[in-house]
């Protein structure tokens, strides 16, 4: 697949050497997406403060003729997605469901809004984004990561901030299932104290999700100061933070309900732990050992426990 047969957001990250102003624009497209398929060129230089030169020249940039050529694939490409199976907007037109009732209030409610159903649209919502972010992972870039983490002969340090901190911390759960050398950074006043003799072979995997935490790009660049090797996982390509990892693994959050979900990053944990675990599936000491100070301290009910009843 050549440059002109890649959806938009793959040739923002293959995109060299973007002006500043351009760079404003890929981020603005990156924010939008997809209602900025809409936008015709004089209100994407109104919302980003930049000239129609440097968006004709940001457009040319990534391969195609002029503006006008962008905005038609651009186009295209967001229909392509609504008309997939699971599209949110044929779920909610579907959802419509006019009460009965006789008389006035009947006619009435035949106009109302749909009725929400949050579990079908999150569904649909949820679907897309697993399917991008499967598209959109590069299998190189993920196979160098995987050999990062399963080489259990260097260490490995997890950072991030808010939503994605969380999940890193059930990553470092499981991963140690798999392997010793693992830090989880927990709280960044004591991430200090946590990377306190950090070797230079060790591999700080960091995520970030929609924005660009100070405290994650300082880590990077002080592990990459001490000779570490950096891993990115984000949904961002267009993030400054990319520039400060030796490795990005990109994941998709295109959907736009009240909060944007995290699903992607959880696949692509998920996935790194599906391939160490596969890499080394003989080693089963380290779970045994888990498992054994289960049993003796009773953790959980026995399997087929059903309880009593009062």
């Amino acid at each position: 697949m050549g440059p002109a047969d890649l959806p938009l957001m793959e040739r923002i990250a293959a995109a060299d050497e973007l002006t500043a102003g351009e760079r404003v624009v890929a981020g603005f497209f990156e924010d939008a997406y997809p209602a900025v398929a809409l936008l015709k060129l004089t209100e994407v230089c109104a919302a980003t403060g930049v000239s129609t030169a440097t968006v004709t020249r940001f457009a040319r940039k990534l391969g195609y003729a002029d503006f006008r050529a962008l905005r038609r694939d651009l186009q295209d490409e967001v229909r392509a997605r609504l008309d997939a199976p699971g599209d949110r907007l044929a779920r909610l037109a579907s959802d419509r469901a006019p009460s009965r009732a006789a008389g006035d209030a009947g006619e009435a409610d035949a106009h109302a809004a749909p009725r929400p159903r949050p579990l079908s649209e999150r569904y649909a919502l949820t679907a897309v984004d697993l399917r991008e972010s499967a598209r959109s992972l590069d299998q190189d870039a993920f196979a160098h990561v995987v050999d990062l983490v399963a080489d259990d002969s260097r260490p490995i340090y997890l950072g991030a901030v808010a939503s994605g901190q969380p999940l890193l911390s059930y990553f470092a759960l499981l991963l140690n299932y798999l392997r010793g050398g693992v830090t989880e950074l927990e709280g960044t006043d004591r991430w200090a104290h946590g990377l306190a003799g950090l070797p230079e072979d060790a591999v700080v995997l960091c995520a970030a999700f929609d924005r660009y935490p100070v405290a994650v790009q300082r880590l990077l660049r002080f592990a990459r100061g001490r000779g570490a090797t950096t891993v990115l996982i984000t949904n961002r390509r267009t993030s400054p933070l990319v520039a400060d990892a030796d490795h990005c693994l990109f994941v998709s959050s295109h959907a736009d309900p009240m909060f944007r979900s995290r699903v992607g990053l959880l696949f692509a944990l998920e996935a790194l732990l599906d391939a160490v675990g596969r890499r080394h599936p003989d080693r089963t000491a380290r779970a045994s050992d888990i498992e054994q100070f289960f049993a003796v301290t009773g953790s959980y009910l026995p399997q087929g426990d059903r309880g009593t009843r009062g």
